[in-house]
């Protein structure tokens, strides 16, 4: 399970099939078709029910106990404490595999889908994700300034850290800054309260909404349930932060004489080969030049890294 996405991509290659890219008149008829949204919706729908699934089991809740179906919440892995880390770690990585679904639904222009994607950061406490990921790494990519672009030599671990905290800081940054320039142009230049500052910030909310969520679970299913929901956003996060890092390590836009950065190309980010089965995730050149285009017509490019 650990290992199934490598695993495709050698038997990928080992087909010695090409991939090719749609003909423009195909992908005017994919982007159209909604069919290809089921396999998100698929894929979050299941990542939703076996997180809840999984809160049950820790905390020897069966809400099927009634029922026929009570084996499906019965305890089999083991009470030891290498066997709840490695029962963690599976989930918390399926919660981190699911956030390439999460991933491609921030992306859609209609709130439905954004708010379905962003659920899928918020259950690992990641809520963060939806406003950096669009207005911080889609800007910055491939410059100093973006704490999801790896630097050449940095190890994975720093990195992630990094990555982690500079990530939220940089949105509650740009929080502050939007709500001064609204609240200056509506106020005839005045400066905003701390009281505007903390509750127009979206980070409020967002912390908010995951120490409700941590409260609920606590409420519901006690404290053991709490630890295995810090444990699998951890892992979570472990591995979306491990996608980031292997998307643009090293790479560096220029800056002109000016002091502005080169517009966004094919060699700023890695490419690989790529299938549906994660969402064309590996077409990534191609994503960050044209971040609307939907996963099933994102093109390979022959030039890209």
């Amino acid at each position: 399970m650990l290992n199934m996405p490598n695993c495709w991509q050698i038997w990928n290659f080992t087909k010695q099939a090409a991939e090719t890219n749609l003909c423009k008149e195909s992908e005017r008829v994919f982007t159209r078709d909604k069919r290809f949204l089921g396999p998100l919706y698929v894929f979050v729908l299941n990542d939703c029910l076996t997180w809840l699934w999984c809160l049950c089991l820790v905390a020897d809740v069966n809400p099927l106990a009634e029922t026929d179906f009570a084996f499906l919440f019965e305890r089999k892995h083991g009470n030891t404490l290498g066997s709840w880390f490695v029962f963690t770690f599976v989930w918390g990585y399926m919660a981190g595999v699911n956030g390439l679904a999460g991933h491609e639904l921030i992306h859609k222009k209609d709130p439905v889908n954004k708010m379905l994607g962003m659920f899928t950061y918020s259950k690992i406490l990641y809520s963060h994700f939806l406003l950096e990921h669009s207005n911080g790494h889609h800007r910055n990519i491939a410059t100093p300034e973006d704490s999801a672009t790896a630097v050449k030599n940095e190890d994975f671990y720093t990195f992630a850290v990094r990555s982690a905290i500079g990530g939220q800081r940089n949105t509650y940054d740009r929080e502050v800054a939007r709500i001064e320039s609204e609240y200056k142009e509506f106020n005839d230049g005045a400066n905003a309260g701390l009281f505007t500052y903390i509750v127009q910030n979206r980070m409020t909310w967002f912390f908010a909404l995951h120490l409700a969520t941590l409260a609920t679970i606590y409420r519901l299913l006690g404290m053991r349930a709490v630890f295995f929901q810090l444990g699998y956003s951890l892992v979570g996060i472990f591995f979306i932060e491990l996608i980031n890092y292997v998307e643009h390590y090293g790479l560096q836009r220029k800056k002109d004489e000016r002091g502005i950065y080169e517009p966004i190309t094919e060699q700023h980010s890695w490419n690989s080969t790529s299938s549906h089965l994660l969402f064309r995730i590996q077409r990534h050149s191609d994503h960050h030049m044209h971040a609307y285009k939907p996963y099933q017509i994102l093109r390979k490019m022959d030039n890209a890294p």
